[in-house]
């Protein structure tokens, strides 16, 4: 694989999993990776493809997602720069389990798993970040997956104000509907419910604020 061209003006800096390495260190995974550039819409990969790479996003937002038999598409995650995409996949040596699209454009960084982990075996420091990366994805499915097996549409939505309220501060209303797999017009309601209700209040300028835990629990399922 060709090394990323000297010129490259992205940096591992900026990503956490790297911050503690010194510029060799850096260099030598820039030495064994390959720089690509992806426009709004543009797929990363596809469920079901061959996981050869650990991808590193540097710049842009991506969406992890997958079809349903339905033909459906169930939002999985969302990830913002700086982050590390699909390393289990990568790390277990089977294929994608659900698809990735760039949602705006986007710069990764793609590093060959076998000479990654060489790397790893060499530095126990960053075995242990990738690790801690493994755990908080792994707790951000089980979210999701918690979300999309709710009962009913508020409930989706309810469990998604108590795991991160600040999501509806970030995210669209559309994307958020998206996400759990309601529609957009379904999300309204469900807000202007528990806004009446007291349970939340919810502005443009402040964004989404719990005030009533106990009761949001009530609607959780």
């Amino acid at each position: 694989m060709n090394p990323l061209p000297p010129d490259n003006t992205m940096s591992l800096e900026g990503i956490s999993l790297f911050s503690h390495l010194s510029p060799t260190q850096r260099s030598q995974i820039e030495a064994i990776g390959l720089l690509r550039h992806y426009a709004a819409g543009e797929i990363l990969f596809y469920e079901g493809d061959e996981s050869s790479y650990f991808h590193f996003l540097l710049a842009g937002e991506v969406n992890i997602f997958k079809i349903s038999a339905a033909h459906e598409t169930m939002l999985i995650h969302r990830f913002n720069a700086p982050s590390l995409i699909a390393e289990v996949a990568t790390l277990k040596q089977i294929p994608y389990p659900a698809s990735c699209e760039a949602l705006k454009e986007s710069t990764v960084l793609k590093i060959s798993r076998n000479p990654f982990l060489e790397l790893l075996q060499n530095d126990p420091s960053l075995s242990i970040a990738l690790i801690s990366s493994l755990t908080q994805k792994i707790g951000a499915l089980e979210n999701s997956l918690q979300r999309h097996s709710a009962p009913n549409a508020m409930a989706k939505v309810a469990r998604l104000i108590r795991d991160d309220p600040a999501i509806f501060n970030r995210l669209k209303g559309i994307d958020i509907a998206r996400m759990l797999g309601i529609t957009p017009e379904t999300l309204s309601r469900m807000i202007k419910k528990l806004k009446s209700e007291g349970i939340i209040t919810h502005s443009k300028r402040e964004g989404l604020i719990l005030l009533l835990s106990d009761n949001l629990n009530s609607y959780c399922g």
